[in-house]
Order: structure tokens, then C-alpha cells, then sequence
């Protein structure tokens, strides 16, 4: 019997949704360093799979995909009118991107195209078993990073084998970060820009935010770097990396000598509310999942 304080924990996230009195909450928590240094580690070590290492490359990608999982219902299907949708409600990246992303999973073995449904103009799109696996895995080591804010997510976790509840929280994990994005702002600032829409740039935060360390706050301490282990683990040419992190100086986000970075003070919020975000995203994608199966997590008084 899963404690009705543990469910009450979680479903409280059902209220506070990804307001910014929550993200600010996180961001206070005294573990929040713990959670966002795990967080990174979970995304460095994910790209260790070449195809996942694509899809992190920067946030497009990421989020593209995310939604392309979400779309998979019993009642609908990935469509690329579906997709453009989902991208253009987001105001976070063009719908254009949604054609070439479907390519992509189809290309790499992620999704399977089957016959349109009667009536049904456009092709559909399934996700396939590489897909789920993939997916599931590293919504689940992304959910476990979480737990450090809020030990309530374990009544979750403790499901998560049930492929059933892995791919719900999946799919409503891409619901949240559809409407997440759609409320926020800020999407043109120089740190989004370059380290969100850059190609690479999303790899090469996680990289660097996963090497953190020391007793102060998060990524507030100098770490490691090197132009050639940036570009080799991001993917792209040192010639882009160069770039990416010129852009970077110039904007006054970071600081590097003598082979080592260091994020200055106006990267420090966009990098505390950006893990933030994610983790809000997670709490609150949890809490509809449970909410979605009370045969499994609520006793009778709570259904």
C-alpha cells in the first residue's frame, strides 16, 4: 500500500503546475545543486547512444522528439500535420522542423510508417520498440534525478517497469514541455539562442554543467574545457564549437582561460530555471501519470 502522504506529495504538482513560483521553489531547494548535477550527468551519459546523442544535440531536436512521442495515442497517431502542430504551439522552434525530424526517426529505425487510416489523409507514424525503450529509459533516469526535490516521485519509479505507466509518463512528459514552452518567454535571448537552438549547444551545456563541482552553487565553480572534447562529444566540427563558445564570451555568458569555463552571472539564471524547468516538468507529468492509473497508486478515497 503506497502511504496516502507520498500520493498527496506528488499530486500537489497537479496545482503548482510550471508557474514561476514553483521553478523558484526548486531552485531553493538545498538539494537543488545535487539534482541539477545528476540531471546533466543523466544527459551526457544518454548520448552515449548515437541516436539519442543526435536528438540532444540542441533543444529543437530534443523537444521535436519529445513531442513526436507524445503524439502516439490509441485514439491518434504521429502524423506530420500533428507534429507541425505541436512544434508551432510550442513558439519555440519553426514547424518546419517537424518534416525533417520524422525523417529522422524513420531513417534511424525510431518510428514506422503505416498506411493511412480511412478517411485519414496524412501518412501515419508509430513508434517502435527501439523508440519506446530509448525514450522510456531516459525519461526514467531523468525522473530519478528528480527524486533528491521530491522524494514523493519514488511511488512512480517503483512502476516504472510496467511498460504501461513508462510509456504514459513518456508521452505526458512531452504534453508538459509542449505547454511549459508555449507560456514561457525569452525564447530569443543570447543564452537561448546560443546554447538552445546552436547546433551542439544543448550537448555542450549538459557537458559542462555535468562536471561541476565543489560546495558552492550550481555552476558557479570553473570546470574543464577543451575546444576538441567539446566538438567530439557535441557531434559538430571544431570550427562550430569555436563558434559557438566565441558567441558565448561575446555576449558575456562565459569566461575561459588557462583550459577552463566559467559561467558568469548572467548565465547563472537561465541555467538554474532552465533545470528547473525540467524538473517541474517531470513533477508535474508524474503526478498526472499517477493520476492516470488509481487502479495501481490511489486507494479508494483518493480515485
Amino acid at each position: 500500500m503506497i502511504p496516502s502522504t507520498d500520493l498527496a506529495q506528488l499530486l500537489r504538482w497537479q496545482g503548482f503546475g510550471m508557474s514561476p513560483e514553483a521553478i523558484g521553489g526548486l531552485v531553493a531547494h538545498p538539494r537543488f545543486t545535487e539534482a541539477a548535477r545528476a540531471l546533466n550527468r543523466v544527459k551526457v551519459e544518454a548520448a552515449a547512444d548515437p541516436v539519442m546523442a543526435v536528438l540532444s544535440r540542441d533543444a529543437g531536436h530534443y523537444v521535436a522528439a519529445s513531442l513526436a512521442f507524445s503524439l502516439h495515442r490509441e485514439s491518434s497517431g504521429i502524423t506530420l500535420p500533428r507534429l507541425k502542430a505541436a512544434c508551432a504551439e510550442t513558439r519555440f522552434m519553426s514547424p518546419g522542423r517537424a518534416r525533417a525530424m520524422l525523417g529522422y526517426l524513420r531513417h534511424v529505425g525510431f518510428l514506422s510508417q503505416v498506411s493511412p487510416r480511412r478517411g485519414q489523409a496524412a501518412a501515419l507514424y508509430l513508434p517502435t520498440p527501439r523508440f519506446i525503450a530509448a525514450w522510456c529509459g531516459r525519461m526514467r533516469r531523468g525522473l530519478e534525478a528528480v527524486a533528491p526535490l521530491e522524494p514523493a516521485v519514488q511511488v512512480l519509479l517503483d512502476q516504472m517497469d510496467d511498460p504501461a505507466v513508462a510509456i504514459a509518463f513518456a508521452q505526458r512528459r512531452g504534453d508538459s514541455v509542449r505547454a511549459g514552452l508555449a507560456a514561457a518567454t525569452g525564447h530569443d535571448l543570447p543564452f537561448v539562442r546560443i546554447f538552445n537552438h546552436r547546433l551542439g549547444g544543448g550537448r555542450a551545456l549538459a557537458l559542462l554543467l555535468s562536471r561541476d563541482a565543489g560546495e558552492g552553487p550550481f555552476a558557479t565553480a570553473p570546470v574543464p574545457w577543451a575546444l576538441e572534447d567539446v566538438a567530439r562529444h557535441c557531434g559538430i566540427s571544431r570550427v562550430q564549437a569555436k563558434r559557438l563558445f566565441d558567441d558565448a564570451r561575446a555576449e558575456g555568458l562565459v569566461a575561459i582561460e588557462n583550459g577552463r569555463l566559467t559561467w558568469l552571472e548572467a548565465s547563472h539564471p537561465f541555467i538554474a530555471r532552465g533545470c528547473a524547468f525540467e524538473f517541474a516538468s517531470m513533477l508535474v507529468t508524474a503526478a498526472a501519470t499517477v493520476t492516470a492509473f488509481p487502479e495501481l497508486f490511489l486507494a479508494p478515497e483518493m480515485a
